[in-house]
């Protein structure tokens, strides 16, 4: 909790606000982060949205060393209940790259929301790229690279991530 005071722009949402951040973790200065709830973040957790938004849903936890990056733009959202495995990583943005008479690092970012619905647990070594909705009550597999939406209830793994079958079955 110490880190926490120093921010400019932490608002919460409702009380109490329950949250734990593990030793090693950093959240930046002047991000906009919204808690709804009690939070848990394990040792080595970057959390940063200085240009975009982070919404943490009510009862979410964290593993180790995941990343949570809206740092140029776009909005990162949690539902209630999600669980995050260690080392995943979830970024609004990535770099331009189309044009040629330009270097990558001089071209614009492309920003885009990433929204997790209720209930959902993201495995370990995920990464979750720009423009995706994870629907409610879905599995995504260790290591997959979530490139496109994943309908509610759904198990997805592998690289890019795909559809294996629906939890309903």
């Amino acid at each position: 909790m110490r880190g926490l005071s120093r921010l400019n722009a932490l608002r919460h949402g409702f009380s109490p606000l329950r949250i734990s951040i593990g030793t090693g973790s950093r959240i930046r200065r002047s991000s906009d982060i919204l808690f709804e709830g009690q939070a848990s973040f394990d040792f080595g957790a970057s959390i940063t949205a200085r240009g975009g938004q982070i919404v943490f849903g009510d009862n979410f936890s964290a593993n180790e060393q995941v990343i949570f990056n809206a740092d140029i733009g776009g909005k990162l959202t949690f539902g209630k209940n999600c669980l995050v495995g260690p080392r995943s990583i979830f970024r609004t943005s990535n770099h331009g790259f189309l044009d040629l008479n330009s270097s990558i690092a001089g071209q614009k970012h492309d920003s885009r929301d990433i929204t997790v619905g209720d209930d959902v647990w993201i495995g370990a070594g995920v990464i979750v790229l720009p423009g995706v909705k994870i629907g409610d009550r879905c599995v995504i597999g260790a290591g997959a690279v979530v490139t496109r939406d994943i309908p509610s209830e759904s198990i997805a793994v592998g690289v890019p991530a795909r559809v294996i079958r629906s939890r309903s079955d």
